[in-house]
């Protein structure tokens, strides 16, 4: 693939948000007999959004729409007014006998419904920034792939799941597995599984390579390129996905947007991207976080949530603020 070669084709963002603060949002959630002491439930809002659409604004300037989805939520600064900016509620998406949802899986899945969305599109949480200077060649390819990597990942999931986590890695595999032979599609992807790109992975994708099975790859947790038709052949393949729908969390019969990009890259619908694109931290993490977007390591960075107490993670966001204002000074065109 030649990376000089432009990008004709328009490129959306879309952004996943809740705010776990708000009273409204929280009766819901109470409504439902649901506990936000639950381990499954982490929808702690960073109170950053407004850092995430600034680094889009100055570092990938030629985002086509940017669509932030959310339940019946709008942070006061957002200017809603911008041409550039959709607010897409739930239930303009997902069909109101799932609603309310509160489990990202259901919500991901539905993100194809999104009105008038490109059928390309970078998808954002709201913990993932971008801290360098950007080009659509980074997400897509001009032939209009995305921009990926297949490697393995040493973690296999456990015959005996531990969490509903396992549980998703697992019927995501089960898919895969019944739908690709694994020994037919390395030959067929030698070169795109061994790229230079892979660096390092390529050492645990050797290691696994002669087993019969996938069990596992590597799921890098920042930005990533996926294409609107490939949501909708995959859904209307397997209609057993449609079952979680009505998961109101996450339960262990879910499946994640993972499996989207699973097959993006097995078909070989995918062009590999140096693996230094990107990095994903834990929020506990921070002086790493602050040292790589002083220096513009990585093009796109994300920053996990912690298993910390409430006062830990308050003075962790402080610090994550600090950083990114000083990153991201000026308000950008999506704020009042």
């Amino acid at each position: 693939m030649n990376i000089n070669k432009k990008v004709n084709f328009p490129i959306d963002i879309v952004i996943t948000w809740v705010d776990q603060t708000d009273p409204k949002w929280q009766a819901k959630f109470k409504k439902y007999g649901l506990n936000q002491d639950d381990t499954e439930l982490r929808y702690r809002d960073y109170g950053t959004l407004k850092y995430v659409f600034r680094s889009i604004e100055k570092y990938a300037s030629w985002v086509n729409h940017v669509f932030l989805v959310t339940d019946n939520q709008i942070p006061k600064w957002l200017n809603v007014n911008n041409p550039k900016l959709t607010v897409t509620d739930h239930k303009e998406i997902i069909p109101m006998k799932y609603l309310p949802t509160f489990n990202s899986n259901v919500i991901d899945f539905h993100l194809k419904n999104i009105p008038n969305l490109s059928e390309h599109f970078v998808y954002f949480n709201d913990d993932t920034f971008l801290t360098n200077y950007t080009r659509k060649n980074d997400f897509f390819s001009p032939e209009g792939f995305i921009r990926d990597n297949l490697a393995y990942n040493v973690l296999i999931p456990s015959s005996h799941p531990g969490d509903n986590f396992d549980h998703i890695y697992i019927n995501n595999l089960q898919v895969i597995n019944n739908f690709f032979n694994k020994y037919q599609t390395q030959k067929k992807l030698f070169w795109k599984l061994f790229s230079w790109n892979n660096m390092q992975w390529n050492l645990l994708s050797f290691l696994f390579f002669p087993f019969p099975r996938y069990s596992r790859f590597f799921d890098p947790h920042i930005p990533l390129g996926y294409r609107r038709s490939t949501f909708i052949q995959v859904l209307k393949q397997y209609k057993i996905i449609e079952n979680m729908f009505e998961n109101k969390v996450r339960k262990d019969n879910d499946y994640s947007i993972w499996l989207i990009r699973y097959f993006e890259l097995l078909n070989g619908n995918f062009n590999s991207r140096y693996i230094k694109f990107g990095h994903s931290y834990s929020l506990e993490d921070m002086a790493n976080v602050a040292r790589d977007i002083k220096k513009n390591a990585h093009k796109v960075i994300c920053v996990n949530d912690a298993d910390v107490s409430e006062i830990d993670f308050n003075e962790l966001i402080e610090m994550l603020s600090k950083v990114l204002e000083k990153k991201f000074p000026n308000k950008s065109c999506f704020e009042k």
